[in-house]
């Protein structure tokens, strides 16, 4: 899937009013690049986008996630979306850092639904032996499947602190998402 087909939800079918049936066979994409513990783009994970803002009237985006078992993310805050995932296989492990810095750990398994609230610095985890297989969905509907599609082979040097800040000024700048690699993952 190309960088410009994220901004319209491929769409298997319409009928009035707004109605649609996504077409997954042309909205998924396997996050490739740089791989290193903790990225901030997910490397090996698929995506498939069923649902963006121009789809949803802005309200939302619903995507299907597949990561690879150890999985995590940068900590990083969403300045202009709520994001959740309901876990249907494995296991993902949310961690939130509340106003006074304290860690709050959320373990998420198959059939429940996990929920961080924008501008809460926030990372998740596969702490499951196999991949997790989860429905994300944000809202509202912005553009950050976009940095999905921009970062897809990213290769980012996380040793070299000049790459990183740019990348974390971007990414913000761009997607109101604000990666936090100064945040320790393991505590």
């Amino acid at each position: 899937m190309s960088v410009l087909a994220l901004a319209v939800t491929p769409v298997r079918e319409e009928a009035p009013g707004g109605a649609y049936v996504s077409d997954p066979s042309n909205a998924t994409i396997l996050m490739g690049g740089s791989v290193f513990d903790g990225a901030p783009h997910c490397p090996g994970a698929t995506i498939t986008v069923h649902a963006l803002g121009d789809r949803t009237t802005g309200q939302l985006i619903y995507t299907e996630v597949t990561f690879p078992a150890g999985q995590r993310s940068w900590f990083h805050t969403h300045h202009t979306e709520d994001e959740g995932f309901h876990v249907l296989e494995g296991q993902l492990t949310l961690t939130v850092i509340d106003d006074s810095g304290e860690r709050h750990a959320l373990v998420t398994n198959p059939g429940e639904f996990v929920w961080g609230p924008q501008k809460h610095p926030h990372s998740f985890h596969i702490t499951s032996d196999v991949p997790c297989k989860a429905i994300i969905v944000l809202t509202p509907g912005s553009s950050l499947t976009g940095f999905f599609g921009a970062s897809q082979n990213l290769q980012l040097d996380h040793t070299d602190p000049v790459a990183v800040a740019a990348f974390v000024e971007e990414t913000n700048r761009l997607y109101g998402t604000e990666f936090l690699p100064e945040i320790p993952l393991d505590v």
